[in-house]
């Protein structure tokens, strides 16, 4: 059987990708890992994959594998929202707005009432549109003249 300690700690880790411990959390998985060796195959839940593949992105910086995870994840499991909210946590890193977008949709489209995605498509709506869309975001010009726009708004409704 399953050793239990192993179990606590992949649901430790699930915890702490919720809560954006994304190195604790890496740590927790490589130790559960460890533990849950069953006959030589490793198992380990769809769910946990999907939280390790963002742990990995957000912690050790493998962006890629950890989309690679969460996908897999979808896959075996495409009724679980949680799996749409981690890809979308991962394509957030990769700097892939319209791609968090799309996951978190998705994910809603599978359950309507999550809380955590709901919050995640609420901040990810709330940016305005670039000055210079052919610029990128983070440009120079587009963030200087972004706030100080915002500031003239926040000046006008005082």
């Amino acid at each position: 059987m399953f050793d239990a300690e192993g179990l606590d700690l992949l649901q430790l880790a699930r915890k702490q990708v919720l809560k954006g411990d994304y190195a604790e959390a890496l740590r927790s998985f490589q130790l559960a890992l460890q533990l849950l060796v069953f006959d030589g195959n490793l198992a380990v839940h769809p769910q946990y994959l999907s939280h390790y593949g963002v742990a990995l992105a957000g912690s050790a910086g493998k962006i890629e594998e950890g989309r690679r995870l969460c996908e897999r994840s979808i896959q075996l499991e495409p009724y679980e929202p949680e799996h749409y909210l981690n890809l979308g946590v991962v394509l957030l890193m990769r700097g892939d707005q319209a791609g968090a977008l799309t996951a978190f949709s998705r994910g809603l489209a599978v359950r309507s009432d999550h809380p955590d995605l709901l919050e995640r498509i609420r901040t990810a709506e709330r940016r305005r549109t670039v000055l210079f869309p052919a610029l990128h975001r983070d440009h120079v010009l587009n963030r200087c003249l972004g706030k100080i726009i915002a500031a003239r708004r926040l000046t006008r409704l005082s």
